[in-house]
């Protein structure tokens, strides 16, 4: 290709950069339209939401002494006994009865979660930008809800599940659960309600097992012809009762309390982060608005060329 080919070429660029300009400036009016609505609806749309709070709760893991069985693990495994505990973190067993909707569902009625979302008051404790709450009293329209009962616990569940959050520290093993909410008051409730039950709800299962290893042991003691095997058996229920006195004695699940859930901060919000979704708002409405006046040039030039077809 010769030199003046590649001038020919960049000088065509450089026209067609120029138009693009000029189409711009020219429609620099519609753009200014575009930003202006889509903003201010963004806005109206941030001043409508309330904000979110966060109350949290950190749990220091105790060790477990189901692990300290010695030898005869293996002896119960043999037997086809469970010996249980020791493998399942605490972090880990919270979230599985988090998944789990059975006990989600009788969580909900025992504390009448559903109660507490449906109820028409809900909202006046709600916080919004600057204290103005006229927007969201504005666009916000309360209607009763028409489904069955099972349908409504059942979307309960979903929603607060979706509003908990159960994470571990690898480097500290510290676990901390938490629940976001509207209601500043309400998050602390739900995550001492959940941790309660859910400690309940665990202790009793492994409070069934360890009763279950005890049976088997002693009727092992009972059984055994051995003293070395006796002394052993002996050591290994003790083992067993001491685990029982220690899971009874403790009011969190395998866990310490190191910090309690409290009502946050009137500006301790964790979302919606207003500043930024109108300068997301701004940039995109910029872009859209180019757009819009390319779209708007290019039906403007097809016109006349359709015309002399």
């Amino acid at each position: 290709m010769s030199q003046i080919e590649n001038n020919y070429e960049i000088q065509e660029d450089e026209i067609d950069l120029r138009e693009l300009w000029q189409t711009i400036k020219k429609g620099r009016k519609v753009i200014q339209i575009f930003v202006l609505v889509i903003v201010s609806l963004t806005l109206v749309y941030a001043l409508k939401l309330p904000n979110v709070y966060k109350s949290d709760m950190v749990l220091i893991p105790t060790e477990s002494a189901a692990g300290g069985l010695g030898s005869l693990g293996g002896l119960a495994a043999m037997a086809g006994v469970s010996l249980g505990g020791g493998s399942m973190t605490a972090d880990v067993a919270f979230s599985a009865l988090l998944d789990n909707y059975a006990f989600m569902k009788n969580f909900v009625i025992k504390h009448k979660v559903l109660e507490h979302y449906e109820d028409e008051n809900l909202d006046k404790n709600y916080v919004f930008a600057l204290g103005f709450r006229g927007v969201y009293d504005l666009l916000t329209f309360k209607s009763k809800n028409e489904k069955d009962i099972e349908e409504r616990i059942f979307e309960t569940v979903e929603e607060i599940k979706k509003n908990f959050s159960i994470s571990s520290d690898k480097k500290t093993s510290l676990i901390t659960i938490s629940y976001s909410d509207y209601d500043r008051a309400f998050a602390p409730k739900m995550v001492n309600d959940f941790l309660t039950d859910a400690s309940e709800y665990l202790v009793s299962n492994n409070l069934q097992n360890i009763n279950n290893r005890l049976k088997y042991f002693e009727t092992e003691l009972q059984n055994a012809d051995s003293i070395e095997i006796r002394q052993s058996l002996s050591s290994t229920i003790s083992n067993i009762l001491e685990q029982k006195v220690a899971m009874k004695s403790k009011k969190y699940y395998d866990c310490d309390s190191l910090t309690t859930p409290s009502e946050a901060y009137i500006k301790d919000k964790i979302k919606p982060k207003r500043g930024l979704i109108l300068v997301v708002s701004f940039v995109t409405s910029i872009i859209l608005g180019v757009f819009f006046v390319f779209f708007l040039e290019f039906i403007r030039k097809e016109e006349p060329a359709a015309e002399v077809q």
